[in-house]
């Protein structure tokens, strides 16, 4: 069967795998992200050495023909690197250069959240709804258009970097270096970072443990006390930015459907019925009167299915 090398390179995890035709994931290896550029490169390789090496123990799939990645950040309009992304150490690097060098493969790079809503559209619970928003709240926040059938890639490729716009001029610090950006409310990696800073100890109140997350933030708000009327306020502050931004998003792009999805849904998931009701009681009827509301049915598989279609080798949309 013919395949598709495929990444997804994220600001917390990464994965590879192989895409089939039919939707289908295999000899899927998942890493750790790393923020150091050399170790990066190497687990990488290593990876996806694994992959193709458990591939060629299946009788049913052929050698790759293609290399797909959906990364998190800017891709430059030659889609050969990424600008000086925040959660991964690849900014200016020759990406694209160094993966058809290490895997003799023709490779196609492009950015997660298109990748992402490019794999939504194609088999997600939201397929063929033109235009198609994602938005997905992870480690950063992650946007992808569909337009006419096709990702919208902006005049220099760098549509879609809305979590890195202004919510709160001169507020909080992003991961980015910016203040007061969407991100640095509603990321899952401010979130967690701002626990970690005014919440004292480990999430179970004793000792250190680290690193924080989502879910702990989640579960810490239900306590008594102050530790949870703090983390009470670091949601409130978090679903106040989400909501404003996807409202936003909405009257910004007016999209027939909007696919939710990301890490922080799935530690908070109260956030995505308040995501949609902020939407239906704060914007004009001719805007979410007959919007879709779904759930990401690929999650990361997504950005997989989105990477392989952006090669042209399988499919595309």
């Amino acid at each position: 069967m013919r395949t598709v090398l495929a990444g997804d390179l994220g600001g917390t995890k990464c994965r590879f795998a192989l895409v089939t035709a039919d939707y289908g994931v295999h000899c899927v290896e998942r890493i750790e992200t790393v923020r150091e550029r050399e170790p990066f490169l190497q687990r990488m390789a290593e990876a996806v050495g694994r992959v193709l090496a458990r591939a060629r123990e299946c009788d049913d799939l052929d050698e790759p023909c293609a290399f797909g990645i959906g990364a998190a950040g800017v891709v430059d309009k030659a889609g050969a690197e990424l600008g000086d992304p925040p959660n991964l150490p690849l900014g200016g690097f020759g990406l694209t250069a160094w993966c058809e060098r290490q895997f003799a493969l023709p490779v196609t790079l492009l950015n997660d959240g298109r990748a992402s809503a490019w794999g939504e559209f194609l088999r997600g619970h939201a397929a063929g709804r033109d235009p198609l928003l994602c938005l997905f709240f992870g480690t950063g926040i992650g946007i992808g258009l569909i337009a006419d059938g096709k990702p919208f890639r902006g005049g220099s490729n760098a549509a879609g970097e809305i979590g890195h716009t202004v919510y709160r001029p001169g507020g909080r610090v992003c991961p980015c270096g910016g203040r007061g950006h969407f991100e640095a409310y509603c990321g899952g990696r401010a979130m967690v970072e701002r626990a970690a800073e005014e919440l004292a100890g480990a999430p179970t109140g004793g000792g250190h443990r680290a690193p924080w997350t989502v879910d702990d933030l989640v579960r810490c708000a239900g306590e008594e006390g102050e530790r949870g009327a703090i983390a009470r306020g670091i949601l409130e502050d978090a679903g106040v930015a989400a909501c404003t931004l996807i409202a936003n998003a909405t009257m910004v792009f007016n999209p027939n459907a909007i696919v939710l999805g990301g890490g922080v849904l799935s530690g908070w998931p109260e956030l995505r019925q308040r995501l949609a009701r902020h939407v239906r009681e704060t914007t004009d009827p001719i805007y979410h009167r007959d919007l879709t509301f779904a759930d990401s049915m690929g999650g990361s598989d997504a950005i997989l299915w989105g990477a392989a279609a952006a090669t042209g080798a399988l499919w595309t949309a």
